[in-house]
C-alpha cells in the first residue's frame, strides 16, 4: 500500500488521480532558427501529487502529522510503483548495489529474479529514490536515473512496496481538515516533494 508512513505503519493512502513527476531545473531557448539550446542542473527530486484517504477511522494520525510536520519536518511516503513494473516483478530477496557517486549506473548482486525497469528503488543508508531505466534479472551494471548522490557499497535494494521517500509537505497546501457533514474527512489533494 502507498501513503504517507507514520510509525511503522501507512496512515493515509496515496488515491487516483495521482502524478509523480520529475523536476530538474533546466534552461531552455530558441533561436531565430528555431535550433534550440537546453541548459541542465545536475539537481533532482521527485514530486507527488494525489488525493490521500486517511486509513483510521478519524484520520487522528493523519491530522496529527499535517499539522505537526507541516511545511519544515520531513515526512516518509510509500512511494508508487508502476503497475506494469509490478505485474513483471518476479524478483522476491534481497538485492545488493555498488556505484560511484555521480554515476548513472549501478552494478547488481544477487537477483533472485526480474526487476522490471521504471521500478522507483533506494538504498539502506541512503534516502534518495531513483528509477531503473534497464530490467534487472541477473548480476551486472544497470542504468539508472537521476545519477548517485552518493558511493554505494553492496547496499541493500528496496525495490518492492518498501521504498520509502523522505519528503516536505509542498508549501501551498493548507495544512488542516475539511469536514463533510460533520462525519467525512478530506483533506483533499496533497502534494509531496522529495527532500534532497
Amino acid at each position: 500500500m502507498y501513503g504517507i508512513y507514520d510509525g511503522g505503519v501507512v496512515i493515509a493512502q496515496l488515491a487516483a488521480p495521482m502524478m509523480v513527476r520529475s523536476n530538474t531545473p533546466i534552461f531552455a531557448s530558441d533561436t531565430l532558427s528555431l535550433k534550440r539550446y537546453v541548459n541542465t542542473r545536475p539537481s533532482q527530486r521527485w514530486e507527488i501529487e494525489s488525493n490521500i484517504v486517511p486509513l483510521t477511522s478519524g484520520a487522528s494520525d493523519l491530522m496529527v502529522n499535517m499539522v505537526t510536520k507541516g511545511y519544515t519536518e520531513t515526512l516518509q511516503i510509500v512511494i508508487p510503483q508502476i503497475i506494469d513494473a509490478q505485474r513483471r516483478r518476479t524478483a522476491t530477496t534481497g538485492v545488493t548495489a555498488s556505484g560511484n557517486i555521480n554515476g548513472t549506473s549501478i552494478t547488481i548482486s544477487n537477483p533472485s529474479g526480474l526487476i522490471p525497469k521504471g521500478s522507483f528503488v533506494n538504498f539502506v543508508g541512503h534516502s534518495k529514490v531513483y528509477m531503473l531505466r534497464d530490467d534487472i534479472s541477473s548480476a551486472g551494471v544497470v542504468n539508472i536515473y537521476p545519477a548517485l548522490q552518493d558511493t554505494l557499497v553492496n547496499a541493500s535494494m528496496y525495490y518492492q512496496e518498501d521504498v520509502l521517500m523522505d519528503c516536505y509537505y509542498e508549501t501551498d497546501i493548507a495544512m488542516g481538515m475539511s469536514f463533510i457533514d460533520g462525519i467525512l474527512m478530506d483533506p483533499g489533494s496533497m502534494k509531496f516533494v522529495e527532500a534532497v
